[in-house]
């Protein structure tokens, strides 16, 4: 099978923590490695952000990101790409229809503003469209008080009820996902289908903690707590500062906040992350740190004692399963997939009352309680060897061979 994988917004080659640069990159570069290792063939199609990006780039035998031109080569804002989504479904188009060698079986759209290329190219070619959307409008507006992303609620909704109405299958990471789906935009359970995202053992697995505080300049002597993800309001990184200036009263205790502003409000969540430490005195304390490959991701997870999630919603939860593989304990949001992915009180803890106050009570908690963490540290380990991804491209092969031998559903 030749899958074309749509990634219109973000490249899965661009750096996670940067700009747009999230799980989805992760994903959508993983699951493709990992179906071309299982003998499928993997075209991924994003915008090119940059004058000398390259027409293409060979990633592994079978596996090609395609860098096409659509608006101004440079980076946009997420409220800005929808202008050239249709020069990007044109461009997309004719690369494949001009060459039999980048003729698709299956689309797969990644977000909704890639899945209104995907509906557009899917009736163009008569072929199967799946679509992940990562995140969905209907669940991030619970819990705030202007939209993340610069677009209508409304307008947001609408178009991702028309590539829901369109696509195939519609996939999810998790059962709390379809369960979102299902009860928040009615579409029917038979036409959505989990492929669980998996992660690289190869990088995340335990460590010493000495060894990796040494390699990354870490006090040795000190508590370590671990935030990773997009400064931005939705992942809420001023709660873990918060809960960082309360822990300080009583532990001798850093964090390390490893991540760049995103979005239009990332600067200022980022000027409030600041103000916030110094508020509480814990400047000295707080460590920003810019995005990092998973090489030294993977250290600073074995490095640390906890870590913070601290999302409003979260689709699935990266971060929590690879801090689970590296044996790091983690404190997060009882919301979408974490719920997944963490068992809690097992393997890490739940937080239903997101309060900055809650999360450093469970941390305290943890912190006093040595003997636990270990064997909470050893259970998440243990989780974490359910999830890899050659379970997930096996799932989506699957259910890809199941959509090439049925009718295509027509646009509802």
């Amino acid at each position: 099978m030749r899958f074309a994988v749509l990634s219109y917004h973000t490249s899965p080659l661009a750096q996670p923590g940067v700009g747009d640069g999230g799980g989805m990159n992760v994903y959508v570069k993983r699951l493709a490695s990992a179906l071309v290792r299982s003998g499928a063939d993997c075209d991924v199609y994003t915008r090119s952000a940059s004058a000398t990006d390259p027409s293409k780039i060979v990633v592994e035998p079978g596996f090609v990101v395609h860098n096409i031109p659509a608006g101004p080569p440079s980076h946009l804002e997420k409220e800005e790409l929808l202008d050239y989504v249709d020069d990007f479904k044109d461009e997309v188009l004719s690369l494949m229809l001009d060459s039999e060698s980048f003729m698709p079986d299956l689309i797969h759209s990644n977000y909704w503003l890639s899945g209104i290329a995907g509906h557009a190219i899917k009736h163009e070619l008569d072929i199967p469209m799946l679509t992940t959307f990562h995140t969905l409008e209907k669940v991030k507006s619970f819990g705030r008080t202007r939209p993340d992303d610069g677009y209508d609620e409304a307008f947001r909704v609408k178009k991702e009820l028309e590539i829901m109405g369109c696509s195939d299958s519609v996939l999810v990471s998790c059962a709390q996902e379809m369960i979102q789906l299902v009860d928040l935009y009615g579409i029917s359970p038979e036409r959505v289908e989990v492929v669980t995202p998996g992660v690289d053992h190869a990088f995340f697995a335990p460590g010493a903690k000495a060894m990796a505080r040494q390699a990354l300049g870490l006090n040795q002597d000190k508590k370590l707590l671990l935030w990773i993800g997009r400064i931005q309001p939705l992942k809420a990184p001023s709660m873990a500062v918060a809960a960082l200036g309360i822990l300080a009263k009583e532990f001798d205790v850093e964090m390390a906040m490893i991540g760049g502003p995103s979005g239009s409000d990332g600067a200022e969540e980022m000027n409030l992350v600041k103000k916030l430490a110094e508020s509480y005195g814990v400047q000295e304390r707080l460590h920003l740190i810019s995005p990092q490959p998973h090489e030294t991701i993977s250290s600073y997870y074995r490095a640390a004692d906890l870590c913070l999630i601290t999302s409003r919603t979260e689709s699935f939860g990266l971060v929590a399963l690879e801090a689970a593989s590296c044996g790091l304990v983690t404190i997060a949001s009882d919301v979408g997939g974490l719920t997944s992915v963490i068992d809690g009180g097992m393997t890490g803890i739940l937080v239903s009352e997101r309060s900055p106050e809650k999360f450093a009570e469970e941390a305290r908690e943890l912190l006093l309680q040595p003997d636990l963490m270990k064997s909470m540290s050893r259970a998440a380990v243990e989780k974490s060897f359910g999830y890899t991804w050659s379970y997930a491209a096996r799932q989506m092969s699957s259910i890809a061979r199941s959509l090439l031998a049925r009718e295509l559903l027509s646009c509802c």
